[in-house]
């Protein structure tokens, strides 16, 4: 397949989908040929980014069906609400369309293994959106944790403390964001599977929601969690997720605005959002750098990119249905520990779906 005969469409071009087409409009040999949307007002934003570059105007849809029914389409890119992404990739998969679908993949157990089966009894690439997963500066430490760098493993660390919100809308529904466990943390989870090279046994946790229910009647969702999760390999994680850290206006305070994934062992540590490795004061060994690449990184345009690299060379895609299953299954591990405040077993979760 040439560069000039990736066609996509675009299922989902709201705010993170626009995104998505602004970093496909940059690919060479990318023509965008179709976008879809439930409201009419982002399909014509989405068609006015692709006149603007210098493409054609798009074929426009309401229904996802209908654009995947257009043969002339080689690959679909997919920003749906959470609830939709089950439907829509499996949707995809039987139109023999390859494609790139945002994270979370699914929102329970049964989805999951659904996507699994269709994408690997099928011949297309199904790319999960974890931009980590192409990122140098997760992808060269975490070999480096394979190799042993860090010694055994024993703690990870993983916080999402948002001064930026709370966020509204279905995102404040967890029937169809699948709460902030699944829709926010399943990118840290993918990171710790992987790192890890296991899956999550059980986790605790406890948690308080209805903080902002002054503001959305219908918030469901929790807005502040701890928990505990044990990894296969004894590795035990500790997780802090809030809407409640202080901050306004774009002005974030350090010391309660923060996102990191890290991961310690006997000898060492990594901060995989920096890259930074960090040793024990007994070896003698400066923090460094565990990656080559120099500058600004588009985790996004990164992501997509390599999404079309394996359209075009049909080499496996950096991040499958596999790497989505298990990262939800962290994320359904954590939030059934804090709905019930206590401890859950990944076998019970697997056992009850």
């Amino acid at each position: 397949m040439s560069e000039a005969e990736i066609s996509v469409g675009c299922v989902g071009v709201g705010g993170r989908g626009q995104y998505l087409l602004r970093s496909l409009l940059q690919i060479p040999g990318v023509a965008v040929t179709a976008v879809c949307d439930s409201d009419p007002k982002n399909v014509a934003e989405a068609s006015k980014l692709i006149t603007e570059s210098g493409q054609k105007a798009p074929a426009e849809f309401n229904d996802w069906d209908k654009l995947l029914a257009v043969s002339s389409i080689d690959a679909t890119v997919s920003a749906l609400p959470c609830d939709l992404h089950a439907a829509n990739y499996l949707a995809a998969i039987a139109a023999g369309k390859d494609i790139y679908g945002e994270k979370p993949m699914c929102l329970s157990v049964a989805e999951c293994n659904a996507v699994v089966d269709a994408a690997e009894k099928s011949d297309r690439i199904v790319q999960i959106g974890f931009q980590r997963r192409a990122d140098p500066r997760f992808i060269e430490p975490i070999q480096q944790v394979h190799d042993g760098e860090l010694g055994t493993l024993v703690e990870g660390r993983v916080a999402w403390a948002n001064s930026w919100g709370p966020l509204y809308g279905w995102f404040g529904q967890k029937e169809r964001s699948g709460d902030w466990m699944v829709e926010q943390a399943v990118h840290n989870w993918d990171v710790m599977n992987w790192a890890n090279q296991c899956l999550p046994k059980r986790a605790m946790g406890l948690g308080r929601a209805g903080l902002y229910a002054d503001q959305q009647a219908e918030r469901n969702v929790h807005d502040y969690y701890s928990a505990l999760v044990e990894y296969e390999n004894g590795v035990i994680v500790n997780i802090l997720h809030s809407w409640v850290s202080p901050g306004q206006d774009g002005h974030f305070t350090k010391a309660f605005n923060d996102e990191y994934t890290r991961l310690i062992g006997t000898r060492a540590g990594v901060d995989f959002n920096s890259g930074i490795f960090s040793y024990r004061k007994e070896l003698d060994l400066p923090d460094r750098a565990g990656h080559s690449h120099q500058g600004d990184i588009n985790g996004t345009l990164l992501s997509v990119t390599t999404f079309i690299n394996s359209v075009r060379t049909r080499t496996a895609p950096v991040a499958n249905a596999r790497h989505g299953r298990d990262a939800v299954l962290a994320c359904l591990l954590v939030r059934e520990a804090v709905n019930r405040g206590g401890v859950v077993t990944l076998a019970e979760l697997q056992e009850g779906a």
